[in-house]
């Protein structure tokens, strides 16, 4: 046998299998077959704000107005527009024969008008997407449903109007129209023209001081006054809370047909379980989100709290000075409260492990499995806001590190292990 022939086949032979063995290992690492199932996240910094949804109660300095006519009124202003002492802000309109479908009208065209002012978006305001918008408008309708089942038929008829605002802005939302200014010129025509017949208004009325007109009497006016709201105490609240509207409407007060506010601060109070008022601190800002007003979000001052020892509720009174344009001073409405605000590094809740009775998360560096401490300060949502690495420490390398790949999916892992 030819001993050099064989060596060459076996060579070959060899050289084959070596060959079909080193493609078959690329063609296993290029599919994953060494790589164990391992899913990172960077650990970003994010401020996550925790929230609480209270209903609040709008406490204001207002002076009823009441005209000496009972009847229909026409509003010569808008709701929340500033007016100077002795100008007229109402006509009214009694009730009379032959004029009854007039006067009616003339209302009518007032309250339409009014409401496609309000309907009209700046270009500042258009958006592109209508979530926020329908959101509101089944707020409203909801609303209207619960001030109809607790017979507030004056409440409900405010909300009306908030809704059809809404409506209307959903359609310039869509491009269903442009604005409404065409709409407007023709009503404020007819209106002109029922003017001209000389059919006029029996009453006037008039502001007895300069302030900020609103429309709506819900007769908590002085219920719910803020003259004496240094004095107030929780049981105090708690008892204004439990009184029913005034009912203004008799022949020696006059009717009310409005009123006015006159000055910028004003307050919201809320109710709040007394486990909580460690999230509160007199004279800290809180930023409060007043869904039924579009989503506005204002920053609110702390200005007091109302706490009786022997309750498990408290009360939170805050204050501010700003009067937002087309904001509607609802009695009662629900909003979102900003208790407090987290700023560290965002991760999965469930990448959390404890080793040797610490807590922290496996990272990922190039191809080593390391093991990071963390500190968690809130969690929400599945996931946990963790404290930033003070850079300071000693021993910052053992904690977690912004931008660290964090581990959100791996079997078998431990400090040192190396993968890939």
């Amino acid at each position: 046998m030819d001993l050099q022939y064989l060596k060459s086949v076996m060579k070959y032979v060899l050289s084959a299998v070596l060959s079909i063995i080193l493609i078959a290992y690329i063609l296993y690492h290029m599919s994953g077959g060494f790589q164990p199932e391992i899913e990172t996240m960077p650990a970003t910094l994010v401020t996550q704000e925790s929230t609480i949804n209270v209903s609040v109660t709008i406490m204001r300095n207002e002076t009823v107005l009441f005209s000496p006519v009972n009847g229909d009124t026409s509003y010569l202003h808008r709701d929340g527009e500033k007016v100077a002492i002795h100008t007229t802000v109402a006509e009214v309109y009694p009730a009379a024969t032959g004029s009854e479908d007039v006067r009616r009208r003339i209302i009518e065209l007032d309250r339409k008008i009014r409401i496609l002012e309000q309907s009209n978006m700046s270009d500042a305001e258009k958006r592109t997407d209508t979530t926020s918008t329908d959101n509101l408008i089944r707020k409203h309708f909801y609303d209207i449903l619960e001030q109809m089942d607790g017979c507030d038929v004056s409440g409900a008829d405010g909300i009306a109007d908030s809704l059809l605002i809404q409506m209307n802005r959903r359609r310039i939302i869509t491009r269903a129209v442009a604005n409404y200014n065409d709409r407007i010129h023709t009503l404020k025509s007819e209106l002109d023209i029922l003017n001209d017949t000389g059919f006029t208004a029996e009453g006037t009325v008039t502001s007895p001081m300069g302030g900020f007109f609103y429309s709506v009497v819900d007769g908590y006016e002085n219920i719910f006054s803020s003259a004496n709201i240094e004095d107030l105490d929780y049981l105090d609240y708690l008892r204004l809370v439990d009184r029913s509207a005034e009912s203004f409407n008799n022949p020696t007060q006059g009717y009310p047909v409005g009123k006015l506010v006159t000055d910028y601060t004003w307050y919201a109070a809320c109710v709040v379980d007394a486990d909580l008022l460690h999230n509160f601190e007199t004279g800290k800002n809180h930023n409060v989100t007043f869904p039924y007003n579009d989503g506005i979000t204002l920053s609110m001052y702390l200005y007091r709290i109302l706490a009786d020892v022997d309750s498990d509720t408290a009360v939170l009174i805050f204050r501010t000075n700003i009067l937002p344009e087309n904001f509607n001073y609802l009695r009662h409405q629900s909003v979102q409260v900003v208790q407090k605000a987290y700023t560290g590094y965002r991760i999965p809740a469930s990448a959390v492990r404890i080793v040797n009775g610490k807590a922290g998360v496996y990272i990922l560096r190039g191809s080593q499995v390391a093991f990071r401490r963390i500190e968690p300060l809130y969690e929400y949502d599945g996931y946990i806001i963790v404290k930033e690495r003070d850079e300071s420490s000693p021993n910052r390398g053992e904690w977690l590190a912004k931008n660290d790949f964090v581990i959100t999916k791996g079997k078998e892992l431990y400090d040192g292990k190396i993968v890939g």
